[in-house]
């Protein structure tokens, strides 16, 4: 049974009228239009379900109409017919909707682990389009290590920051894999998008071992654009006038805006987002999000068993 928007707008305000005198369950009223829907389309899905589940409301405006259709009556009757139910039964209606929300909430769930599981399904075919380390990439470990984990990263991420010690505890126990860190500034794009670029200046001009200087001392004490020249003096990090200069003319911001659209193409929505690869069968496995190092440590040990 289906409402028009005019009346589903009759049907939430009465009730809340209603409940707030009878002090029946409003904060499941409250919570349709505020907490428990995020979307329009969630709401309009909410009331359908609580109109329908309350049928007995429908049947008792119908009646008092003589009409066979609730769409055929008007909204001013379908008003003065809905809210005289109400009056009579407020607890009555309190408990519908109780029940209602909590088929509502369920139905919800379910569409959201259903499309969870599509996303999930959909990456796992977009992550085996993951580019294999190239002369460009800052590597941690040995470049021919079976099993690679492809980081995209964000320097001012929090979580990044804390995947970045997870990941060294991960390279010192085995000896066996190896780290490959790829700029995605995302959320923090406006603060980090320049430090991923200087960072990018500073492996060109200075080596891969500067570059992991600068990143881990970055993460470490999360400093800003402004200090970039004193961090590379204080780094003693060399060929710092060639460093800014690289920096200054955007050399790389071309390059860091293409990584992190690369993460996009291959399902990444967040930072950090990894994906490890058994170099020599090429299977690979998404990391989301700052894993602990039992989780990476589960990830190397299902590749390696997958031969």
């Amino acid at each position: 049974m289906k409402f028009g928007m005019k009346k589903k707008g009759v049907l939430l305000g009465l009730a809340s009228t209603v409940l707030v005198v009878s002090g029946c369950s409003f904060d499941d009223i409250k919570n349709y239009g505020e907490k428990g829907a995020e979307t329009i389309e969630e709401v309009t899905e909410a009331v359908d379900t609580v109109v329908e589940t309350t049928a007995v409301v429908a049947e008792t405006v119908v009646a008092a109409n003589d009409t066979v259709s609730v769409g055929e009556i008007s909204d001013e009757a379908f008003e003065k017919a809905f809210a005289k139910y109400l009056k009579e039964n407020p607890i009555q209606f309190g408990e519908q909707l109780d029940e209602a929300y909590g088929i509502y909430q369920k139905d919800l769930q379910s569409q959201r682990d259903e499309q969870q599981k599509k996303n999930e399904e959909e990456r796992a075919e977009l992550i085996k389009n993951v580019r294999d380390i190239t002369e460009a990439d800052h590597v941690e470990g040995k470049r021919d290590a079976q099993f690679v984990l492809f980081e995209y990263s964000d320097y001012h991420c929090p979580f990044c920051r804390q995947f970045n010690t997870t990941t060294k505890e991960f390279l010192k126990n085995n000896d066996d894999v190896a780290v490959v860190f790829r700029p995605y500034p995302a959320v923090h794009k406006t603060t980090a998008q320049p430090l991923h670029e200087v960072a990018e200046c500073i492996a060109k001009e200075s080596g891969n071992d500067a570059f992991w200087k600068f990143t881990d001392n970055l993460f470490e004490t999360q400093f800003k654009a402004k200090d970039i020249s004193a961090k590379l003096s204080e780094l003693k990090i060399d060929n710092s006038e060639k460093i800014m200069k690289c920096y200054n003319d955007k050399e790389f911001t071309a390059t860091v805006d293409k990584s992190a659209q690369e993460a996009v193409s291959l399902g990444i929505q967040g930072t950090p987002g990894s994906i490890l690869k058994n170099m020599k069968t090429g299977e690979v496995l998404f990391i989301n999000g700052a894993q602990p190092l039992e989780a990476l440590e589960a990830a190397r040990e299902q590749l390696l068993k997958n031969k």
